[in-house]
């Protein structure tokens, strides 16, 4: 589903997959749940293309469950948050908030993707990666100059005008709300969540 110029949202991912065209690159940011990967798949296949670079926002399991598939099939540079990196390779799991939900969130280990690499050692001309901690701990955004595009995560949602981010899965609650006002002073932006919809940063 194209949402604007070199934006468009892969329909049917439980978490928000987007795919950006830079230039001759199709970037994917994120890889939703594993059962998403086949969707993902469909739809490269149906454009005739392929992810060049896939940009991880967080690694929670439904932003991360189809990436060792996603690997497997196109072996694209993939860049996960420092932090984040050994989660996404099998070394590690994303601690828990202490509820039931994020408990069973944190159990799910998606399989491992080697190749993943820090997003530090990105060289990203005609993007900026934005610092948006709180969430998780290494929760990053990806801003898109040209595009005015802001590919956030779950570092803010918005509901019928008010903005918020989830409290149930969120690690920090103080850096979270930070990096959502860091986030809101990026007046003029167009924000892409992983769950929800798009909105203008006010």
């Amino acid at each position: 589903m194209k949402l604007a110029e070199s934006v468009e949202l892969i329909d049917g991912t439980m978490a928000n997959c987007y795919v950006v065209t830079l230039g001759d690159k199709k970037i994917l940011i994120d890889a939703g749940m594993k059962g998403s990967s086949k969707k993902i798949i469909n739809y490269f296949t149906s454009a005739k293309a392929k992810p060049d670079i896939v940009l991880i926002t967080h690694s929670h399991t439904d932003h991360i469950g189809g990436l060792a598939d996603i690997e497997s099939e196109y072996h694209p540079q993939i860049y996960v948050p420092d932090k984040e990196l050994e989660i996404v390779r099998g070394n590690s799991k994303m601690p828990s908030t202490g509820g039931f939900m994020s408990t069973l969130v944190s159990l799910s280990k998606p399989r491992p993707t080697s190749s993943a690499r820090p997003v530090s050692e990105l060289s990203s001309e005609g993007f900026q990666i934005v610092d948006t901690n709180g969430h998780t701990p290494g929760s990053t955004s990806y801003y898109f100059d040209g595009l005015k595009a802001l590919f956030v995560g779950d570092s803010i949602v918005e509901k019928a005008g008010k903005f918020d981010f989830n409290k149930s899965f969120t690690l920090d609650y103080k850096a979270a709300d930070l990096s959502m006002k860091k986030i809101l002073s990026m007046h003029g932006v167009t924000a892409y969540p992983g769950h929800g919809q798009r909105f203008i940063v006010p």
